[in-house]
């Protein structure tokens, strides 16, 4: 059986990358509907809440959100982007292990609470470079 493939845009890779480091609110809301709920729930999955990014990324699409829960809870849906995921992935819970970039590649794993510390570090002496 062919492994599916869900193709997701280079902006969905880097939202979900900088998810826990810095405000993407914007960013999310220049998605597509599809892209946008594929987001928040790999970001659901993957990312620490407890972190106030995370918390703050995921406040402007808390309906979004409960929609997503309500689907992982076994309750039906008649939101056709949400039922349209459900088959694409072929899961009742929109799989996300399937997840792609464009160039093929997997979503790589959250980054780290030091790596995070590098990053800023790292927005910020780009910042002051300018």
């Amino acid at each position: 059986m062919e492994e599916k493939k869900v193709v997701v845009s280079e902006d969905f890779v880097n939202i979900y990358k900088n998810f826990n480091v810095v405000n993407q609110v914007e960013n999310m809301k220049r998605l597509s509907e599809r892209e946008l709920y594929l987001l928040l729930t790999v970001c659901l999955d993957k990312h620490d809440d407890d972190l106030a990014v995370v918390k703050y990324n995921f406040q402007p699409f808390r309906e979004q959100a409960m929609e997503i829960f309500d689907i992982q809870d076994d309750k039906k849906t008649s939101n056709s982007t949400l039922l349209s995921l459900i088959d694409e992935t072929g899961s009742e819970y929109i799989e996300t292990s399937d997840i792609v970039s464009e160039s093929g590649e997997s979503l790589p794993e959250p980054y780290t609470k030091e790596e995070i510390r590098d990053v800023k570090i790292s927005l910020i002496d780009s910042d002051s470079s300018k």
